[in-house]
């Protein structure tokens, strides 16, 4: 951690911790809930293990970023304040609840989901970790100092391996949760968001970085569906 770039006006302690205790009674929750199902084809397990997904992704997203990426960290460092997740994640729920009365769950879709939601938090970690303080959250408009273009890692295999991370973090979790509408509906959603978004990046990138960029991104894909 770089403690000479920590900005405390930044980061109001009282709403990190609030943050914090709220994500880490939920992850408490969901653990002691799951120890007390009986199978892990039953809603109350999968709903469990999302749980615990969605808060350890909201919590590593800070931990992260206070760890190295110190200088931008500010107490919505989680990113918790997207009111749409927090509606998709209701409705991932609310689907996978009512299909499961007529629907039986499928131990494939389970350990399917499964694997593909922790690679993808692995990988959406990682990228922010290699990165370190060339990471951001938000749209950098102006090139700072620490701005630096990564090629290496994971950054090799995606130019943008932390939205690759997201957008396959996504489709991993409705595969657990075995929905269908929520995946078909939140992917399409999800790969436009994305593709306007790194269009719109990439212009910035291209005028930091010049011919550089544009010889990376041609040889570096994105791996999302339709996004070179």
């Amino acid at each position: 951690m770089d403690y000479a770039s920590y900005d405390p006006k930044k980061v109001r302690l009282h709403v990190v911790v609030l943050k914090a205790f709220i994500l880490g009674a939920a992850i408490t929750a969901a653990c002691v809930v799951l120890a007390f199902s009986s199978s892990l084809q039953s809603f109350v397990a999968r709903a469990s293990i999302y749980a615990m997904a969605v808060s350890g992704f909201y919590m590593l997203e800070f931990l992260t970023t206070a760890v190295y990426n110190t200088g931008s960290i500010d107490d919505d460092s989680f990113i918790m304040n997207d009111l749409e997740l927090h509606a998709v994640h209701v409705a991932s729920l609310a689907e996978s609840y009512f299909l499961h009365k007529h629907w039986k769950y499928h131990y494939i879709s389970f350990w399917a989901g499964l694997a593909i939601m922790l690679a993808s938090q692995f990988c959406r970690t990682l990228a922010m970790y290699t990165a370190g303080t060339s990471f951001h959250h938000y749209v950098q408009k102006e090139r700072s100092q620490k701005h630096v273009l990564v090629e290496h890692g994971i950054y090799s295999f995606s130019r943008h391996p932390s939205y690759f991370g997201f957008f396959w973090w996504f489709v991993g979790c409705q595969i657990l949760l075995q929905n269908a509408f929520t995946l078909v509906v939140g992917t399409y959603k999800l790969q436009g968001f994305f593709q306007a978004r790194i269009e719109y990046e990439e212009q910035f990138l291209e005028s930091f970085f010049g011919e550089r960029y544009r010889a990376y991104s041609r040889r570096t894909r994105t791996w999302i569906p339709f996004i070179e």
